[in-house]
């Protein structure tokens, strides 16, 4: 599993492989946690801005 590459460097695939799916999932409930605080604050200022209508 101990790989040396050509710089000298030793390079571990089976513990980078270990971060690959966390990863992913991070940044993918990032997006999601993104685009729903989006969708929330664009709806909040919709109904802050049909209230000042009404006034």
């Amino acid at each position: 599993m101990i790989a040396e590459t050509a710089a000298g460097v030793v390079a571990r695939p089976d513990l980078w492989a270990s971060f690959i799916i966390p990863a992913y999932v991070l940044t993918v409930g990032g997006l999601v946690a993104l685009l729903a605080w989006a969708y929330l604050s664009m709806r909040a200022a919709e109904r802050r801005a049909e209230e000042m209508k009404r006034r």
